[in-house]
C-alpha cells in the first residue's frame, strides 16, 4: 500500500510538472512528494510564503536537476510574495545547466521579474529578449507580455507597450481584459498622432489596426467635435466588430479652469510609490523635495503616502491615497508620479484641494485644481525651437531615430518650428542599432547632389577634374534627436561629412546628465537645452543641490539628477503657484528650468542652453524674463 501511494504521488507530481512544461519526471521520495504537493497547493491558494518555505526546504535536501528546479519554484513564490531579497538569494543558487529547456525559459522569466523589482527595466527586457512568443506556452506568453508591459512603462516606450497589451488581450476576459484595454488606451494616448499613423501595425478590420486608428482619430480631432463625430462613424463602419468603445474614449475639453489655492501651506501630502518599477525614481524625487524643504526652513508638515500602480492591470490605489491626504488635512498634494494614477485621480475626483501632479495627462486638458508638472520631452523640443529663433535661424534639417520616442520629440519640434515661421528643408531617419550613418547623412547634407553634379561635369568636359564634395549651403542648423551613445557617433560623422561650422542642436536626450569628458569629447560644438542642474556653474549656486550632492556622493546622484531637480522644483512651486497663476508671462528660475503656469494649469519649462567644449557642457547666457 505504501509503495502504491509513492507511485501515485510521483505520477501526480510528474503530471503537475509536465503541465508547467518541464521535460522529464522528477523522482521523489514519498515525503518530498507530499511536501511538493503541499507547496503547490499553497501557491495556488495565494499563500506564497508557505509555498516558498516548502520549496526552499526541498531544494536544500535535493541535488542536481531536482535542486535547481525547487530553487526556481522557491524564487518564483518569493517573488510573488514580494520578498525580493530572499528571492534573489534563491535565484542565485539555481544551476541553470541542470534545468530542462522549458524551465530555462521559466528561469529567464523569473530573472526578468526580479530585475523589474529592482527598477532595472532595460536589463529585464534583455533577460527575455531571445524568446519568441510563438515558441512559448500560453502561460509563458502571458508572463512574458506582462514583463514587457511593465518594462516598457518604465522606459516610456509607449509603442511597444501598446503592442504588448494588444497581444495580451487575446488571452484575457472579463475584468482583466477590461483593465488591459484601459491600460492599452493610455499607452496609445501617449503617442503622437503622427506616430499612431506611422506605426499602425495593420489594416481594417484587424483588431490591432483598429486600436491605433481610433486613437489617431481621437488625437487628431479632439478639438473639432463635428469632425470627430464623422470620423468615428467612419471608423465604426471599417471596424464593425472591434472591442473598443469610442464613447468611452472621447474626452470633453474645458478651457475655463478654476484653481482654489490656499493662503498658507501648513500640510502637504506627497503621493509617491515606495516599491515597484518607479521606486528608484520616486526616491530621487522624494530626496529632492526634502532638500528643498530643508533649505526653505519652513514649518510645513510633509506627509509621504505610498501610491502603487500595477503596470499590467492598471490597478492603482491612488483613490485611497487621496482620501488619506484629505484625512491628514493636507492643504495641497504633490503627485502622483505615474500617468495611470494621475488619470485615475483626475477622472474620479472633483479635487477639493489643489494637486501638483508630477506627470501630465496624455491628452492636454485642464481640470479644476489640477496642476501638471513633468519632465516632458516636448519641453526639450520647444526649447530647441526657441533657441534657434533667438539666434535668427530660419531653415532647419532634422535627424531622428526610427523609434516612437524620436517621432514624439521631432513631431513637437516640427509643429512648433513651422508654427513660429521656421522652414523645414529636410529630415532623415537613422537606425539606432547602426554605427555608420553615411547613408543617412550624405543625402541630408546634399553631398549626394554634389557628387552627381561632379559626375555630370566630368561627362561634359570628358576628363577628370579636381573635386571636393560640398555640402548644401541653404541650411542654418541641424536638429538632432539622439541618446548619448548615438549622439557621440552622429556629431563626429556630421563633421566628417563636411557639416563644417553648421550649428548642431539637440535635446537633453543627447547628454547623460553628468560630466564624462573622455566620452563627451565627441560632442564638442553640440548645443543642447537641459535643466540648470546639469551645469555645474549654475547648480552649485543652489543650496538644495549642495545638500543632495553631499548626501549622495555616488554616481547614482548624477544619473538621477533630473529627478532630484523635479522634486526640488515641485516643492518650491507649491509656494509660487498663486503668483504664477496671475499671468503665464511670469516665471521663476528653478532647478528644471524657467517655470511658468499656463491657463490650463500646465507647468511650462524653458530650459537652459549649453554648448560642449573640451568634452564638458558649459552654460550659455541665462534665460531672460526670469522672476526671482
Amino acid at each position: 500500500m505504501k509503495s502504491r501511494f509513492l507511485f501515485v504521488a510521483i505520477i501526480a507530481l510528474t503530471l503537475t510538472i509536465s503541465a508547467c512544461q518541464s521535460v522529464g519526471p522528477l523522482v521523489l521520495s514519498q515525503e518530498d512528494a507530499q511536501a511538493a504537493s503541499v507547496a503547490q497547493a499553497a501557491a495556488r491558494s495565494g499563500d506564497y510564503n508557505n509555498a516558498a518555505q516548502q520549496y526552499l526546504n526541498l531544494a536544500q535536501s535535493s541535488r542536481g536537476k531536482t535542486r535547481a528546479y525547487f530553487y526556481l519554484k522557491a524564487a518564483d513564490a518569493l517573488l510573488n510574495d514580494e520578498q525580493y531579497e530572499t528571492a534573489i538569494d534563491a535565484f542565485t543558487k539555481i544551476n541553470r545547466k541542470k534545468l530542462d529547456p522549458a524551465d530555462l525559459i521559466n528561469a529567464s522569466l523569473v530573472d526578468a521579474r526580479l530585475k523589474l523589482a529592482q527598477s532595472q527595466a532595460d536589463q529585464a527586457l534583455m533577460a527575455v529578449d531571445s524568446y519568441s512568443l510563438n515558441s512559448l506556452s500560453v502561460s509563458q506568453q502571458k508572463k512574458l507580455l506582462k514583463i514587457r508591459i511593465e518594462a516598457y512603462a518604465v522606459t516610456e516606450n509607449w509603442l511597444e507597450k501598446a503592442n504588448s497589451h494588444i497581444r495580451l488581450d487575446s488571452f484575457l476576459d472579463g475584468e482583466a481584459q477590461e483593465q488591459n484595454q484601459q491600460a492599452l488606451w493610455q499607452a496609445l494616448m501617449n503617442l503622437t498622432s503622427q506616430a499612431l499613423d506611422l506605426f499602425n501595425p495593420g489594416m481594417a478590420p484587424a483588431i490591432d489596426s483598429g486600436w491605433f486608428s481610433l486613437a489617431y482619430i481621437i488625437k487628431s480631432y479632439q478639438k473639432r467635435p463635428a469632425a470627430l463625430v464623422v470620423a468615428i462613424e467612419d471608423w465604426q463602419r471599417n471596424y464593425p466588430n472591434h472591442p473598443a468603445k469610442p464613447s468611452l474614449y472621447q474626452s470633453s475639453f474645458s478651457q475655463e479652469v478654476e484653481f482654489e489655492l490656499p493662503q498658507s501651506l501648513d500640510s502637504i501630502a506627497i503621493l509617491l510609490p515606495e516599491t515597484g518599477p518607479y521606486a528608484n525614481a520616486a526616491q530621487a524625487v522624494k530626496q529632492g523635495i526634502l532638500a528643498a524643504h530643508s533649505a526653505s526652513a519652513a514649518n510645513t508638515q510633509l506627509h509621504f503616502i505610498d501610491v502603487r500602480t500595477d503596470s499590467v492591470s492598471g490597478f492603482t490605489n491612488v483613490q485611497q491615497a487621496y482620501q488619506q491626504a484629505l484625512s491628514v488635512n493636507a492643504d495641497l498634494i504633490i503627485g502622483p508620479l505615474d500617468k495611470k494614477a494621475l488619470q485615475d485621480l483626475s477622472d474620479n475626483n472633483d479635487l477639493a484641494i489643489p494637486v501638483l501632479a508630477l506627470n501630465r495627462l496624455p491628452i492636454e486638458q485642464g481640470k479644476r485644481n489640477l496642476f501638471q508638472f513633468g519632465l516632458a520631452p516636448e519641453d526639450d523640443a520647444l526649447s530647441a525651437v526657441n533657441y534657434a529663433l533667438q539666434e535668427g535661424y530660419q531653415r532647419a534639417a532634422i535627424i531622428l531615430p526610427n523609434a516612437e520616442w524620436g517621432q514624439r520629440v521631432s513631431s513637437t519640434f516640427i509643429d512648433q518650428w513651422i508654427a513660429k515661421g521656421g522652414t523645414l528643408l529636410s529630415q532623415a531617419m537613422y537606425d539606432e542599432s547602426a554605427n555608420d550613418f553615411s547613408s543617412t547623412l550624405t543625402p541630408l547634407l546634399g553631398l549626394t547632389s554634389s557628387e552627381h553634379r561632379y559626375q555630370t561635369l566630368k561627362r561634359v568636359i570628358g576628363q577628370s577634374a579636381e573635386f571636393e564634395p560640398r555640402r548644401r549651403q541653404d541650411l542654418d542648423f541641424i536638429f538632432v534627436v539622439a541618446r548619448p551613445l548615438k549622439a557621440r557617433q552622429l556629431v563626429p560623422q556630421l563633421r566628417f561629412h563636411r557639416s563644417g561650422d553648421l550649428p548642431i542642436i539637440a535635446t537633453s536626450h543627447a547628454y547623460a546628465g553628468y560630466e564624462n569628458s573622455q566620452q563627451d569629447i565627441d560632442l564638442n560644438g553640440l548645443i543642447i537645452n537641459d535643466i540648470p542642474w546639469v551645469y555645474s556653474s549654475l547648480a552649485r549656486l543652489d543650496s538644495a543641490y549642495a545638500v543632495l550632492q553631499a548626501e549622495n556622493p555616488s554616481n547614482s546622484f548624477n544619473s538621477l539628477v533630473r529627478l532630484y531637480a523635479l522634486g526640488a522644483d515641485a516643492y518650491r512651486l507649491t509656494n509660487q503657484l498663486s503668483s504664477l497663476r496671475r499671468s503665464s508671462n511670469l516665471g521663476i528660475q528653478g532647478a528644471t528650468g524657467t517655470l511658468s503656469v499656463d491657463e490650463l494649469g500646465y507647468i511650462r519649462r524653458k530650459l537652459q542652453s549649453g554648448k560642449f567644449k573640451d568634452g564638458k557642457i558649459q552654460a550659455l547666457s541665462r534665460p531672460n524674463n526670469v522672476l526671482q
